[in-house]
């Protein structure tokens, strides 16, 4: 019963983990944020990981995706915006870009924002470079593909080693209680054999108390005699 519980929690959370992933990458929406006192227009996504993870995260998959290096995270790093130097990034654009990423906590999510500009401060909007917008969003959504499900994996994997060791618990629980079952037997059976002997000594018992009257009464017989004897003296 126990173990289809475990199975049945289990299969829960790879089924939440799964809904919760797409509707995170269906939930990407379109934002004006204010960066360097300036207007830009940002792809936004609203996700669990926290901001370093994700910071961590997304300079990783520039690197390995595009071999693009992204600044502002790392060794006794961490701004609040990480961007790349001005560099060819070939899914949004053929010409030197910079892109940018936001990553800001909320509560118990994560506010991410993707903006970037190509040349010298030619912004990517949904207006002015829409092919370049679209193709910013499309990186950000395959970003949150490689996030997201190793995100919620991990959790998943932390999940089942807890279930082990609630498992290796119970077991150890069980068979604690058997050894007791084992020792209250026994000790039943140590408390069978001493009422026995309880109930022979006490039969014992009676019978040296009966002896005991009858050899006073023995005494005192041989005592009255031998002041009878003395007396006749």
């Amino acid at each position: 019963m126990f173990n289809k519980i475990v199975k049945q929690a289990l299969l829960g959370i790879f089924i939440m983990s799964a809904t919760f992933v797409n509707a995170q990458i269906l939930n990407v929406s379109n934002e004006t944020i204010i960066h360097d006192g300036k207007e830009r227009s940002a792809v936004k996504v609203t996700i669990a990981p926290g901001s370093k993870d994700v910071k961590k995260s997304f300079k990783d998959f520039m690197d390995d995706q595009f071999d693009v290096k992204v600044e502002g995270i790392g060794f006794l790093k961490n701004k609040k915006v990480v961007y790349t130097e001005s560099t060819v990034i070939p899914p949004i654009s053929t010409k030197p870009m910079e892109l940018f990423a936001k990553v800001v906590e909320n509560g118990a999510q994560t506010n991410m924002y993707v903006f970037g500009q190509v040349g010298y401060n030619n912004p990517i909007t949904p207006t002015s470079m829409w092919t370049e917008y679209n193709a910013m969003k499309d990186l950000t959504v395959d970003f949150l593909n490689r996030l997201l499900p190793n995100y919620y994996q991990d959790i998943v994997e932390d999940q089942r080693d807890e279930v082990a060791d609630l498992e290796d618990d119970r077991d150890d629980m069980r068979k604690k209680m058997d050894k007791n079952k084992d020792k209250i037997a026994e000790l039943q059976k140590e408390n069978r054999e001493l009422e026995r002997k309880i109930a022979e000594t006490k039969v014992k018992l009676e019978q040296s108390i009966e002896a005991l009257g009858e050899k006073k009464e023995t005494l005192k017989k041989v005592n009255t005699k031998l002041d009878g004897a003395n007396n006749r003296q």
